[in-house]
């Protein structure tokens, strides 16, 4: 049994998680005081952490069967679960690397450095607080309405996965929750990219709700062609509050939003398109073809040059 996800979730103070070695089903247990990598367990309290927040505003991951905080113990240097209280040794800082997964990182005892946590030993399951990273995921648990939401222009384009999504595209559900969660963040227009549109009930919810509903079909891991471009920016432009989804929000939403800044007079790298979420070659082939065809192949300036009356796209 794997953990939920693919381990890209965002931390949201309160909810619960799982967390793994990235693409594993190995995840952080909880032995005693000691950290171990052991195969998931699904509802084992001793493998679930509850994402807290200090009183300086750094993030803390609490066990929920020991009440314990991840972090620095003792001068051996070990990843552990020692204390009931979240002081600076506790704090956790997090990384997230643009192929996936995140570089989880501590502060030692009498430092200002930050360290990253690490495998001990390829053949043992315990972690250290060494010098290299490893890759983790974060896997929150529960039924998520919508799992990492972002604001890219705040209060006009946000970014997400489907409703409901866990693993495939046909995991999406616009309910009432959906609905809520949607209007609660005021999003009255929706540029979908999953290979599945909404049923008819589900469009006729979102109609009473007065959010718009535009569905532009691209597999997964497919880039979409340069008329579906050219959707997304008509979409976008009519205004309001937008969401951009695809499945699990990755690949196909960051060539959305990568495509709207090239729309908006940026000229992107590879890097930038990557740092939007964006994988596979053809994908990457897709948004340099459009890149092509907006600013003509002898443009290379990568500095903002919005035209018309729309918030830029900032990456």
């Amino acid at each position: 049994m794997f953990p939920p996800g693919r381990g890209n979730d965002n931390l949201n103070v309160g909810q619960k998680y799982v967390i793994s070695l990235y693409g594993t089903n190995e995840v952080c247990t909880v032995e005693g005081r000691d950290i171990r990598l052991r195969g998931y367990k699904k509802d084992n309290k001793n493998q679930i952490w509850i994402c807290t927040k200090h009183k300086d505003n750094h993030i803390g991951m609490q066990n929920e069967d020991t009440r314990r905080f991840l972090g620095w113990w003792d001068e051996t240097s070990r990843f552990a679960c020692g204390v009931e209280i979240q002081e600076s040794l506790e704090n956790l800082y997090l990384r997230r690397h643009n192929l996936g997964g995140y570089s989880l990182m501590v502060k030692k005892c009498d430092s200002y450095e930050i360290n990253p946590v690490q495998r001990e030993d390829a053949s043992k399951p315990d972690l250290m607080i060494g010098e290299q990273s490893d890759q983790f995921g974060l896997h929150q648990l529960g039924q998520s309405v919508v799992r990492r939401f972002e604001w890219v222009v705040p209060k006009r384009l946000a970014r997400s996965s489907a409703p409901y999504y866990d693993s495939e595209d046909s995991d999406q559900s616009m309910n009432e929750t959906s609905i809520d969660f949607l209007m609660g963040h005021g999003i009255n227009r929706i540029i979908s990219l999953n290979e599945i549109s909404l049923s008819s009930r589900e469009k006729l919810k979102l109609k009473a709700a007065r959010i718009s509903y535009t569905h532009i079909k691209v597999p997964d891991f497919a880039a979409p062609t340069q008329l579906q471009f050219d959707q997304i920016r008509v979409a976008y432009a009519k205004g309001g509050v937008t969401l951009i989804y695809c499945g699990y929000g990755d690949g196909r939403t960051g060539m959305a939003i990568s495509a709207l800044q090239i729309f908006q007079g940026r000229k992107l790298s590879h890097q930038d398109y990557r740092d939007h979420g964006v994988q596979s070659p053809s994908q990457l082939t897709a948004l340099d073809t459009l890149s092509i065809r907006i600013h003509g192949d002898e443009d290379d300036s990568d500095s903002p040059r919005a035209s018309g009356t729309e918030p830029l796209l900032t990456p």
